[in-house]
């Protein structure tokens, strides 16, 4: 019998429907916090077949105290405090759950991108201070809106969400640019966007829309230099990951009027500081990271997380696109096939 061990936080647990479909298997569940207090790996953990990690870092340390897991799934989208590298090197698969929710990603991109353009924020505050029954023109709060057939959307990565994205603004009219270096020119022009550099989409973008993993070389990706190659009446949405931005950077752009404005799902640290300037700034509208959020949205992740454990415990490899490591998934294949033969 195979043990799953879902071992994240401390207050991380599988979700209901994935732990009920698991209890059919022939399966042993174990939950509990992948590290005790003093860094160690309980034993239920260590001697698991598959980890679902939650939330948790799985470094070099604790992969040397897994003595039997093949299969480790981070049941989300983002996987930066992985070490995939050494989980590669030691012959463990890893996958994520990366299209069960990327419709709502879309949808709250494109709700920010709208929002920050039609000024909605400031309105709505003008409104409910009384300023217009008060005799201000109606447009006081309002100004600059630009018409959006007019404007120029520029995308920071290129891959499904932010294609997603440009299919919802597409009916506006926008001119499109992307910049990313794992998209080809053809590939990109298929969906009617014009690769280019980064730093030119930053320059000639009226909005720039960040759609971008966080490792490595994306933290920070978005710094004060670069800000400044913005124009001064741009916006930046941010639904990928907080510290692909640097916020100081961003703080100080925003209050020193290099660029319009910011429309923000995500955040360097979680959840945000009481006193965090960004919370203050009439140009800046925020949501509480729950772009990937919707009722059956929720259902859909859970299904798949199932879906791909579920797999996993029939014997069989998980499906290709859902795996991080894939040279060591091809390598693990061609084994399967000559077994076969």
């Amino acid at each position: 019998m195979r043990r799953i061990a879902a071992a994240g936080g401390r207050n991380f647990r599988l979700a209901p429907s994935v732990r009920a479909g698991l209890e059919k298997l022939p399966v042993e569940i174990v939950e509990r916090p992948v590290r005790e207090a003093d860094g160690s790996v309980p034993a239920e953990v260590s001697e698991a077949d598959i980890l679902v990690s939650g939330g948790a870092v799985i470094d070099e340390a604790l992969l040397g105290q897994l003595s039997k897991v093949r299969f480790l799934v981070r049941p989300y989208v983002g996987y930066d405090d992985i070490d995939v590298d050494a989980v590669t090197r030691r012959g463990i698969v890893f996958a994520n759950v990366p299209d069960a929710f990327i419709e709502e990603v879309a949808n709250h991109t494109m709700a920010l991108i709208l929002g920050c353009n039609r000024k909605l924020l400031p309105t709505d505050a003008f409104m409910r201070r009384g300023a217009w029954s008060g005799g201000a023109p109606n447009r006081e709060a309002s100004r600059p809106i630009r018409r959006l057939s007019a404007l120029t959307l520029g995308f920071i990565g290129f891959g499904n969400i932010a294609r997603l994205v440009l299919e919802r603004a597409r009916p506006f009219g926008f001119r499109f640019i992307a910049a990313d270096p794992f998209v080809s020119e053809e590939a990109a022009s298929a969906f009617g966007a014009t690769l280019l550099p980064i730093e030119q989409v930053l320059a000639e973008s009226d909005i720039v829309s960040l759609h971008v993993f966080l490792n490595a070389e994306t933290r920070h990706l978005i710094n004060a230099s670069r800000l400044a190659l913005m124009k001064r009446d741009a916006y930046l949405v941010n639904t990928s990951r907080g510290p692909v931005v640097d916020e100081k950077a961003l703080i100080d752009a925003l209050q020193n009027g290099r660029i319009a404005g910011a429309g923000l799902d995500v955040f360097e640290v979680e959840p945000v500081a009481a006193d965090n300037p960004l919370l203050k700034m009439p140009n800046v509208l925020l949501t509480s990271h729950i772009a990937s959020y919707s009722e059956e949205g929720d259902v859909a992740h859970q299904a798949r997380t199932l879906e791909i454990i579920s797999h996993v415990v029939d014997g069989h490899l998980p499906e290709r696109k859902v795996v991080i490591n894939k040279d060591l998934y091809d390598s693990l294949a061609k084994q399967v096939q000559g077994a076969a033969v």
